[in-house]
């Protein structure tokens, strides 16, 4: 959560402007808040924040704000009260006729059985168990999730409505009503709530607001000031009031508008004039424009579980007074500017140097102070050293300060000059001398100075529990010395150097903390802890930077406290670190209290309190007076997005659809100390990942696409500041696979796929039977062929060679008789043309070249009227232009052909025919008609033409295809045949 910068530049430049500067945090619609317009502040048992505002409610949990208005939901703008119903049940009642409530981070609206809620302005839960709402309309308890209407006998109806507020004291409720809000003060009435009638009422105390001290402690505050109440009189039941004791050292003339007691029983009264903080003994401590706050006047002011003091205004929002033991001054003293600060261990007293004005001030622990001056030109960036002597370190310079008896004038001698180089820090040892550091170490003790060289300018350097010297200059070398001799025969001892002690890093401060262990400041990297052995050799190393916490990198100066934690100095704030079990738990000490400010210096002194120099001020921080605090906070889900839509229910874990795989899980933590130094880091269970994420102040967490599984998100929150121990939550939840990735669509999957194989295996099965069934055929068909090949070969070859045997014969017969043979001869030659012709059908009929339609056609019609013709018989065939080349099998072509020569046979044999026409058509069918002028045929008597007719019938249905004789003057033979042959 980004806070609102105390603006600290205007202190700088008021010269009359000295008073103490308190560490507020201020908080602005810039921050995330709904309206600067803020009215009070109300917090849940989990932590929240809720702050009511002329525009909304805002929700804060320490890492952000979220803000709930007209437009998303509330009733109205204007936010009357907000009550805890229940775990994550948040009443919320607006300046309306509704009520809305948060359940789980969810806005809804609650809505009586009856369907009337009045206008609440206040709602309260008494001693007697019940809830009560103070509104417009009069009194009302909760029964039964209704409202029910108390009555009020006895009182004027024009007075019994307009109900602010109310307080319970001894089973009674005093409220305030302002009827029609006439005046700005109230009217007082009292209702006995176990009766139910009006105990009393007043309507001459122009009351302001209503005040619950105690248990039975009530005080009003009224435009005569402050009065609490006394008794209930027994006679008249008549209210009486009195003005405040003395001895709770409230002032007389305020006329505060809001009271509030806090758990360390400090009352904060909240006027026109500012708020005063006035403790049990009557101290009193006044907040205003001068000291912090934006504006005097505050509406409300409220102690969180960590008691962090909170304000609303109705102007700049909202204000947080996280640190009372913190204040700052941008002058301690006017005229005086401090440039450098010293304590003594054992002392309480504080030197202050002003390099400005050649002054030092020593300031003692009852406030009281000596101021001492000098006129020598003295280099502005000097230090002072208490020890045995008080010296200056200025420049080469080391002058001995003293002072002159009944004089407030010091006076300065040099006791050392370094030509080498200028002095940047001092000390002094366990003996009471100066220790000083340069390019050299310098020790002073009475009138005597030794000198070591350290190679090299160093910053600081500082002096471990064995009484061993370290110093680290800025080459990056550390040395460690002792002294060693006595009187004038002491001199610097060298134990160690170490070469290169910081990776890749200048230092720039050291200091030894109370283990024995040296930390060394750099001017990158941060802030490193070396622990040594007894050879002083490294055994270990530590590093701290802002990844732990720290304000920056660049550590400019170290101190090691009492209670051994270090002090980190610098430009942006100061940080305190402890260690626990090698673990750095780092409190940013400005930072926290919105203090930005470059920190050169902290001294402590014996009783612990801290005095800080910065560049425009003095600090003062006295931990002792921090109050007990026994928050620890909750880690918890305040807001779950599916794919930034959606939200999921806090109460039981998710189970969410494939699609529904883009998450968004807000963390929350409350807590309100140094809320920078909270972290987040997550684990996702259930995504392969074994490692925690990096540390982050982001609280949300993103997922993006992720897969199908069972998650369980562990959620961690680091408290950097070491205030409170981690916390941890889970959240577990499943994203179902897609309806492709279930295990019935796998199964019915697997099933359709082994169906499918199953099939794919019987077609497979089948195709391969199919094609041995084809195959067979087709062998078969062959084998036909063969067989039909060697029956005609018998048949029409064979006959004419068994007649050409014969006439062979008989010529040989004929011969040896001297017979003629001309006639055996002229048959030998008949058989033999005729045979040939035979052999050439058949070799037609094999030959796969004339496959075609086309050759069919063609063989056809050339036989035809080479026949006919032979036979002095015309023939006239009409056949379309265009013949298609179609695929005829040699089968059909053989049967087409037969039929179409023993038609043309049987013409030539019996028809006595002169003339023959043929016609040919192809459409879907291939048609040829055969036209004859002969004598026609005898259907009645038996068929002349005897077995031919019937093979010729048999060819064509082998066919499927249609065989027709009909006398049409002559014979027509049809022979009709489709064309899939």
């Amino acid at each position: 959560m980004q806070r609102t910068a105390l603006i600290l530049a205007y202190l700088l430049i008021c010269t009359n402007c000295f008073a103490q500067q308190y560490p507020f945090v201020h908080y602005t619609p810039r921050d995330g808040l709904a309206n600067n317009r803020a009215r009070f502040i109300f917090q849940d048992s989990k932590g929240k924040l809720y702050i009511a505002t002329f525009a909304g409610l805002s929700v804060y949990d320490g890492t952000r704000f979220i803000n709930y208005n007209a437009r998303n939901g509330l009733a109205t703008d204007l936010v009357n009260d907000v009550a805890e119903m229940g775990v994550d049940s948040i009443w919320i009642f607006t300046n309306s006729n509704k009520i809305n409530c948060l359940v789980n981070g969810r806005l809804k609206d609650f809505t009586p059985p009856d369907n009337y809620t009045p206008l609440i302005n206040q709602f309260i839960k008494c001693t007697d168990g019940n809830y009560y709402a103070i509104a417009d309309e009069g009194l009302f308890r909760l029964e039964n999730k209704k409202f029910v209407k108390l009555p009020f006998t006895g009182v004027p109806d024009d007075n019994a409505k307009t109900f602010l507020q109310a307080v319970e004291i001894d089973k009674k409720l005093y409220i305030i009503s302002n009827p029609d809000y006439k005046r700005i003060e109230g009217n007082l009435f009292v209702y006995d709530i176990l009766q139910d009638k009006v105990f009393d009422y007043n309507r001459d105390i122009r009351i302001l607001y209503l005040f619950k001290r105690s248990a039975n402690e009530l005080w009003i505050s009224t435009r005569d000031g402050i009065l609490m109440l006394d008794k209930l009189s027994a006679r008249n039941d008549l209210i009486s009031l009195k003005p405040l004791p003395d001895s709770f050292h409230i002032p007389k003339d305020l006329f505060p508008s809001f009271l509030y007691k806090d758990r360390q029983n400090n009352t904060w009264l909240a006027c026109v004039k500012g708020v005063y903080k006035i403790d049990k003994n009557g101290k009193t401590t006044i907040f205003t424009i001068e000291n912090g706050l934006t504006t005097n006047f505050q509406t409300s002011v409220f102690q969180d579980y960590e008691n962090n003091i909170w304000f609303t205004n109705v102007q700049t929002g909202l204000c947080k007074l996280t640190n009372q033991q913190l204040t700052y001054y941008p002058e301690l003293k006017p005229g005086l500017s401090v440039t450098d600060i010293f304590i003594h261990p054992s002392s309480d007293s504080v030197f202050l140097y002003d390099a400005y004005h050649h002054k030092v001030m020593l300031r003692f622990p009852n406030d009281e102070t000596r101021e001492y001056y000098n006129n020598d030109p003295v280099n502005r960036y000097a230090t002072f050293v208490s020890a045995n002597d008080n010296y200056l370190l200025s420049g080469d310079t080391i002058f001995r300060w003293t002072t002159r008896p009944g004089s407030k004038q010091y006076s300065l001698s040099v006791i050392y000059i370094d030509s080498a180089s200028g002095f940047t820090s001092g000390m002094r040892d366990k003996d009471g001398n100066l220790l000083a550091v340069s390019k050299n170490l310098i020790l002073a003790y009475g009138n005597s100075v030794i000198s070591e060289p350290v190679e090299y300018l160093a910053d600081n350097l500082t002096i471990d529990k064995s009484n061993r010297i370290w110093v680290a200059p800025r080459s990056n070398k550390l040395f460690c010395f002792e002294i060693t001799g006595t009187g004038d025969n002491r001199k610097f001892l060298l134990l160690k150097k170490i070469e290169q002690i910081l990776p890749g890093s200048s230092p720039r401060s050291i200091v030894a903390d109370k283990s024995g262990n040296i930390w060394i400041g750099s001017r990158d990297w941060g802030l490193y802890r070396f622990n040594f052995d007894n050879n002083l050799n490294v055994k270990s190393r530590l590093q701290v930077t802002t990844q732990n916490g720290m304000s920056e990198n660049f550590v400019n100066y170290l101190y090691c406290d009492n209670e051994n934690n270090i002090w980190a100095c610098t430009p942006s704030g100061l940080d305190r670190i402890k260690v626990e079990k090698d673990n750095f738990l780092v409190e940013n000490i400005t930072r926290s209290n919105n203090i930005y400010l470059p920190i050169f210096k902290i001294q402590q002194t014996a009783k612990g309190v801290f005095w800080i120099l910065t560049s425009a001020g003095i600090i003062i921080y006295n931990p002792d007076k921090k109050f007990i605090n026994d928050w620890k906070p909750h880690l918890s889900f305040s807001n779950i997005l599916i794919n930034n839509l959606n939200k999921i229910s806090l109460l039981s874990d998710g189970e969410l659809n494939y699609f529904q795989n883009n998450l968004v899980f807000h963390l929350s933590a409350p807590t309100f100390i140094d809320e920078k130094q909270t972290r987040f880091s997550y684990l996702l269970e259930g995504s392969g990942n074994k490692s925690w994420s990096s540390p982050s102040t982001d609280a949300a967490i993103n997922f993006v696409n992720l897969p199908p599984g069972e998650y369980i998100l562990r959620t961690k929150a680091i408290f950097l500041h070491g205030l409170y121990p981690d916390t941890e939550s889970t959240f577990s939840f499943t994203i179902r696979p897609p309806w492709w990735k279930t295990w019935w669509f796998k199964s019915l999957l697997g099933l359709v796929i082994v169906g499918l194989f199953l099939l794919a295996l019987r077609f497979y099965i089948n195709r391969k039977l199919e094609l041995q069934r084809v195959m067979l055929e087709k062998k078969q068909a062959i084998e036909k062929e063969r067989t039909r090949i060697a029956t005609d070969m018998h048949d029409d070859l064979g006959a004419g060679l068994s007649q050409i045997k014969f006439l062979s014969e008989a010529i040989g017969m004929k011969r040896q008789r001297h017979l003629s043979i001309e006639e055996e001869v002229s048959s030998i030659r008949s058989f033999s043309d005729e045979m040939i012709d035979k052999m050439g059908e058949i070799v037609w009929a094999l030959n796969e070249k004339n496959d075609t339609l086309s050759d069919l056609l063609s063989y056809t019609r050339s036989y035809a009227v080479e026949y006919l013709t032979q036979n002095g018989i015309g023939c006239r065939v009409e056949e379309p232009d265009n013949i298609p080349q179609d695929y005829v099998s040699s089968e059909a072509r053989r049967n087409i052909y037969l039929t179409v020569k023993e038609s043309l046979h049987n013409i030539v044999k019996h028809a006595q025919a002169t003339e023959v026409f043929i016609k040919i058509e192809i459409t879907n069918w291939l048609t040829i008609q055969i036209f004859d002028n002969g004598i026609g045929i005898n259907n009645t008597s038996p068929s002349p033409w005897g077995n031919g007719l019937i093979n010729m019938r048999n060819r064509i249905k082998e066919l499927k295809g249609v065989f027709h004789i009909e006398n049409k003057d002559g014979t027509v033979v049809t022979i009709r045949v489709p064309q899939n042959h």
